[in-house]
C-alpha cells in the first residue's frame, strides 16, 4: 500500500532541509571509484571522518586477507544489543564495456534525477544515512543506531560475512538490520538466494579421427547440463510462491568453456552455473541430486573399465535467501518508518540473507529502482532520496529518548 498522502507530505516537508546535504554527500561518494576489485580505504576514510565529526563512535575493520575495510558506526548508548542497523555496501560494479553519456564517477544532476555509478546501488542509501546522522546526534537515544558499511557485496558479499564474524566476536546483538538495497522504498521481507558453482570436467584428448581413444569433456559437460535443465523443469511441479515473478527456485547454466579446436577430442570443459533457492532446503536438495547424478556417472565409468574422467564442483559464491520471518522486528519497524502496510518479495539477492542466517532480524528497504543497478548512466530519482530521508527522520524520532 502506498504511504498515506497527508503523512507523506508532512514528513517530506521536514526532510527537505537535509536533502541537499544528502546530495552533496552522494556526489562525494560517487567520486570514489570504489569498484569491487580495488582497495576501498579512501572512501571508508571519508565516511569515517564525516561520521566521527557528527559524534559517532567509528570502528574501521580491515579485512585480514585483502586491502578492504568494513565500517561499524554507533550513535547512542554503549548497549551491544537492541540497536537498529542501517546497512549498505560501498563497492560498485565496473563501467568497462558500457556506453555512458555522463561521467560515471562525477555526479550529474537534472530536475528530477542524479546520475553516477552507485547512485542507486547503493550509495544513495548510504548518503541518506550519513545525512541523517545530524538527527541521530541530537539528544539521547533510547536505542543505539548503527551504520554498517561493507565491501565486496558485488562479488560474493565477502564484507557482510566478515561483519557477521565481528558482531559475533563482540557479542553485539542488534534488534533489527535494515539493508538499503534499491526497493523503491518498498519493504521487502523475502528474496531468493544466489549460489554459484563451477564444475570442472577433465577427459582424455585424442585426434578426432581416433575418437575411441579419447574421452570428450564437452560431451560429459553436455550430459551434466541436460541433467540441470531437467532438474530445473521438475522444480516447477513443486509448490509455487506467487510472491515472486518466477514462483519457483531456478537453475541456470551461464557459461561453458571447453576444448581447443574442432578436430581434437576436448580434454577439459568448465561449467559456471547457479541455483536461486527460495528457501535454504531447496539448495540442499538440488545440490544433493546433482552430486548423486555425478556419483552414479562415475560408477558407470568405473564399471565399464575404460577411461575415467574427473568431475569436480566448487562453490563460487553463496548468498542465502531472505526468508519470511513472521515475528521479525525489522519488518515491523521498516513498515512503520516507510509508512507501509504490506511487504513484498524480490528475485535478486542481497546481504540480508547472510544477516538473517546468522540469527539477526533483517529486512530490505532502500531508495532507487533495481532496474538502474549496474546500468550505464545509472541514476536515482531525487524523489526517492526524499522518501528515504523521510524514513530516516521517522527512525530518528522512534529511537529518541522521551523528554
Amino acid at each position: 500500500m502506498n504511504p498515506k498522502p497527508a503523512m507523506q507530505n508532512h514528513d517530506r516537508h521536514q526532510a527537505e532541509p537535509i536533502l541537499e546535504v544528502a546530495i552533496d554527500i552522494l556526489a562525494k561518494l560517487v567520486s570514489f571509484a570504489s569498484v569491487s576489485s580495488e582497495p576501498n580505504g579512501d572512501v571508508i576514510a571519508f565516511i569515517s571522518d564525516y561520521l566521527s565529526a557528527k559524534g559517532a563512535r567509528v570502528e574501521r575493520l580491515r579485512s585480514p586477507d585483502q586491502e578492504k575495510e568494513n565500517l561499524w558506526v554507533t550513535f547512542g548508548g554503549d548497549a551491544d544489543s537492541e540497536g537498529l542497523v542501517l546497512s549498505g555496501h560501498i563497492d560498485v560494479v565496473p563501467v568497462t564495456g558500457q556506453t555512458w553519456t555522463k561521467p560515471p564517477f562525477s555526479l550529474t544532476r537534472d530536475e528530477t534525477r542524479v546520475y553516477g555509478r552507485g547512485t542507486t546501488d547503493m550509495k544513495g542509501f548510504l548518503a541518506c544515512a550519513m545525512a541523517a546522522s545530524e538527527l541521530f546526534q541530537q539528544g539521547k537515544l533510547r536505542r543505539p543506531v548503527h551504520i554498517a558499511v561493507t565491501f565486496d557485496e558485488e562479488v560474493g558479499c565477502q564484507g557482510a560475512r566478515e561483519l557477521v564474524d565481528f558482531l559475533k566476536q563482540r557479542n553485539i546483538r542488534p534488534a533489527a538490520i535494515i539493508v538499503g538495497e534499491p526497493t523503491s522504498m518498498a519493504v521487502v521481507d523475502r528474496h531468493k538466494g544466489s549460489v554459484g558453482f563451477t564444475t570442472e570436467i577433465v577427459g582424455t584428448p585424442a585426434h578426432s579421427s581416433q575418437v575411441h581413444l579419447g574421452q570428450s569433456a564437452i560431451r560429459i559437460a553436455s550430459e551434466l547440463v541436460n541433467e540441470l535443465v531437467v532438474t530445473g523443469e521438475q522444480l516447477t511441479a513443486e509448490a509455487a510462491d506467487a510472491a515472486f515473478p518466477y514462483p519457483y527456485p531456478s537453475i541456470n547454466v551461464g557459461a561453458i568453456r571447453g576444448g581447443e579446436v574442432r578436430n581434437i577430442v576436448a580434454a577439459s570443459c568448465t561449467l559456471d552455473w547457479e541455483i536461486r533457492p527460495i528457501v535454504p532446503q531447496q539448495l540442499v536438495d538440488i545440490r544433493q541430486a546433482f552430486d548423486q547424478h555425478v556419483a552414479e556417472k562415475m560408477r558407470q565409468y568405473t564399471d565399464a573399465g575404460g577411461l575415467i574422467p574427473s568431475i569436480v564442483t566448487h562453490v563460487a559464491y553463496d548468498t542465502p535467501p531472505l526468508v519470511w520471518w513472521p515475528t521479525s522486528e525489522a519488518i515491523s519497524l521498516a513498515m512503520k518508518f516507510a509508512d507501509r502496510n504490506d511487504a513484498s518479495a524480490v528475485s535478486y539477492g542481497t546481504e540480508a540473507g547472510i544477516y538473517q542466517e546468522a540469527g539477526f532480524s533483517t529486512v530490505v528497504c532502500g531508495p532507487g529502482d533495481i532496474q538502474q543497478a549496474h546500468a550505464a548512466d545509472e541514476w536515482i530519482a531525487i524523489d526517492q532520496l526524499e522518501q528515504c530521508l523521510t524514513f530516516m527522520r521517522r527512525l530518528a524520532h522512534y529511537v529518541a529518548e522521551p523528554v
